[in-house]
Formats: C-alpha cells, sequence, structure tokens
C-alpha cells in the first residue's frame, strides 16, 4: 500500500533524528538540501553525507536514502524517499519535485526553490538539456508542484537567459548547446552582430540563430535546434534560467563536492556567485573545450561492456570542472556513456558515474567530486 509524506514526517518527529544518504546527481543533492531545509524547521536533527562518504550510522537513527542502492546492513532501519513521494515506479523522475509538491501541505514554498527544483530534474536529461521527453514525464507533477505564474512552457531562442536576457548576452552565456566561436567569448558574439546587423536588413534576431545553428552542426553528433520548446521562469531575482542555474550547480559540486551545495536552498543567494564563478572559471579552459569539440580530442576505448571516452588534461594549468565538461560535451553528442581525464599520471572520474551503492564494496581516493584512479585498468574496475 502507497504511503503517505506525512507518515514520514511524523515517523521523523518521533525519532527526532535523520541520516540522510544521498546520491551524485543535482537532483539527490538538492533533495536532501530541501529536506534539511525543512526539518531544520521541524525542530529534527538530520545529518547528511553523500553515498561515497556515508560511514555506517549507529544504530538508533533512521537511515533516508534518496537516490542511493541500498545493501541490508545489520541494525540499521532504512527507508527510501521514493516510498512516501507518489512517484512512478518505473519512471525516472525528480525527487526535488515531488519534494516541493509535498512540503508545499505544511509551508509555503518560495518561488526560487521551485526553479531550484525545475533546474535539478535537469539533471535526469538524456543528451541535451531541452529533453522535450523530460518534461513531459514530469507534466503532472510539474503543474501541481510549482506556481503557476513563476514558468510556463514556450517556444522561444534555446541560449541561457533568454529573453530575459540580451540576445548577444544570451548567446555568450550559453554552453548547452556550446557553439564554438561564440560561447564564452564576448568578443566573437559583438562581432557577428556587428556583422549581420551591416550585411542584413531582415530580422536581425532569426539571422544570427540561424549562422549559430550552422556552426552547430558541422559537429554535433545530435540533431539540435535552437528554437523550440523551454522553461521560462518569471519573478525570480536568484535565477534568470534554470538551464544556466543546472550548470552552476553542477560546477559548484566540481569545485567542492556536494557537501556545498546543501547549503543552496538555505542560502539561495549563493546562486548568483555560483553562476558568476561559474562562467569566469570556464572561460580558462574554453581552448580546451574548443579543441575537444573541434578535433574530436577524445580517446575511445570499451571497457567491460561499456563505452568510456578518455581526455586528456595535462596541458591545463590546473583541473578542469571534468562534470561540467562532459555535460558541454554531452549537450552536442560528442560524450560517451563514461567519461574518464588524465593528467598523464592519474585518472579522474567524477563521482556521478559510480553506481550510488551503500555501504560501498570498498574505499575510493576521492578528492572533491572526482575518484582517483591510477590507471585506465582500475576504472574498469571501479564501473564493473
Amino acid at each position: 500500500m502507497a504511503r503517505q509524506f506525512k507518515e514520514f514526517v511524523t515517523l521523523a518527529k518521533q525519532i527526532k533524528s535523520l541520516y540522510i544518504i544521498y546520491g551524485s546527481n543535482v537532483d539527490n543533492v538538492l533533495s536532501a538540501s530541501l529536506l534539511l531545509k525543512f526539518f531544520k524547521e521541524q525542530d529534527v536533527d538530520v545529518h547528511l553525507a553523500p553515498f561515497h562518504r556515508a560511514p555506517k550510522p549507529f544504530s538508533e537513527g533512521l537511515v533516508v536514502g534518496i537516490g542511493i542502492l541500498q545493501r541490508p546492513v545489520s541494525g540499521v532501519r532504512f527507508l527510501s524517499i521514493d516510498d512516501f513521494l507518489g512517484k512512478e515506479p518505473t519512471a525516472l523522475q525528480s525527487t526535488s519535485l515531488y519534494l516541493i509538491k509535498h512540503i508545499k501541505d505544511f509551508w509555503i514554498v518560495s518561488r526560487t526553490l521551485e526553479a531550484l527544483a525545475l533546474s535539478a530534474m535537469l539533471s535526469l536529461s538524456k543528451a541535451s538539456l531541452y529533453d522535450e521527453n523530460l518534461v513531459e514525464i514530469h507534466r503532472g507533477v510539474l503543474e501541481e508542484a510549482l506556481s503557476k505564474d513563476m514558468w510556463e512552457y514556450s517556444e522561444s531562442i534555446r541560449f541561457f537567459g533568454y529573453p530575459r536576457r540580451d540576445i548577444i548576452q544570451a548567446l555568450e552565456k550559453s554552453i548547452d548547446p556550446y557553439i564554438v566561436g561564440l560561447s564564452l567569448d564576448p568578443e566573437s558574439c559583438a562581432a557577428i552582430n556587428k556583422r549581420i546587423r551591416e550585411e542584413f536588413k531582415g530580422d536581425v534576431i532569426n539571422k544570427l540563430v540561424e549562422e549559430a545553428e550552422k556552426i552547430l552542426a558541422k559537429y554535433s553528433r545530435i540533431t539540435l535546434k535552437l528554437v523550440g520548446p523551454k522553461i521560462l521562469i518569471k519573478n525570480i531575482e536568484e535565477i534568470e534560467d534554470v538551464y544556466e542555474a543546472f550548470y552552476a550547480m553542477t560546477f559548484y559540486m566540481d569545485l567542492k563536492g556536494s557537501e556545498p551545495l546543501l547549503y543552496i536552498t538555505l542560502e539561495p543567494q549563493l546562486m548568483k556567485y555560483m553562476t558568476s564563478l561559474m562562467f569566469s572559471t570556464l572561460k580558462k579552459f574554453k581552448t580546451l573545450i574548443d579543441t575537444l569539440i573541434q578535433s574530436a580530442g577524445i580517446k575511445r576505448f570499451i571497457i567491460k561492456g561499456i563505452r568510456v571516452g578518455v581526455v586528456d588534461i595535462s596541458t591545463e594549468p590546473s583541473t578542469p570542472p571534468l562534470y561540467t565538461l562532459y555535460r558541454i560535451l554531452k549537450g552536442v553528442g560528442l560524450a560517451e556513456e563514461v567519461m574518464v581525464f588524465t593528467n598523464g599520471k592519474e585518472f579522474f572520474l567524477p563521482v556521478q558515474f559510480l553506481e550510488p551503492r551503500w555501504p560501498l564494496d570498498k574505499e575510493f581516493n576521492i578528492e572533491k567530486n572526482n575518484v582517483i584512479l591510477s590507471s585506465l585498468q582500475s576504472v574498469g574496475d571501479v564501473l564493473k
């Protein structure tokens, strides 16, 4: 029989202590953050850890899993949050959106938190963030969970921040899909806009989109349209664009690991800082991104039946935000099922590629958001 979220809340209040273990995608981390905020106001003591850092807890606590596969542990009471949300068991659906829906029965949820949940949903996209099937799968909960006046799903240009942002600024900030020669390059964006205005007397914006699509078609392995259905949000100060916000949260996890991101629902103003930092950092790796896309600088292997791409980052002065880089490549169809990055001595595997199993079968050397491995063979051992 289906269980109700209010049952979970009642149980947590009785026990007064929760140990939350969460998986590694943005949706799982934001869901954990939502529960942290919610139960802080319910006077419940909450401890959180990502699945790859969570030790076996003391038996008197209640362990709640978010997006993890749990092996039986003697003396541990374990519950999956999914069992209390009414999610469809066969569909890959956003936990954070369902939490927003149920939390609204207890207190007022801000539009900013709703927008964050929308952004987190995008971590479930298969390729491009503009995955129309993803929106259709969530259509019901989107209608129930979100304020009708804070979002819409309508035809628009798929540049980050457009139409709230000027078309040239939106093009410069867009990294999914990544437009070589224009993304992260304000001078080139200004130059193409100037040229089009001088040479073309018709609809300048449509001409700009048309030229960007021609560039994209030269290297993208998936068919992408720069005009189509897009989630637009309104009247929210901290977030201009949910697609951009997803990348900002992904980047922040690359930079610091998942634990600092847990505070995003408590201090959503962090989004502006995270977004600004992401763009200033990515510009330092623009040459690497352009090169990987233009020269297909990805070595490809099949390891234990899994297609693995390997990218050499040994020429970079510092470690790039690796899962963010993977998502950029994925957005134009160039990423393999799994991506590994090497500096020639070590191999770096973003934790998002680990199976979210708790407890882990063995310990890994994990720094920030990456598993550090000694060889390509050891990558195969992790993926088995």
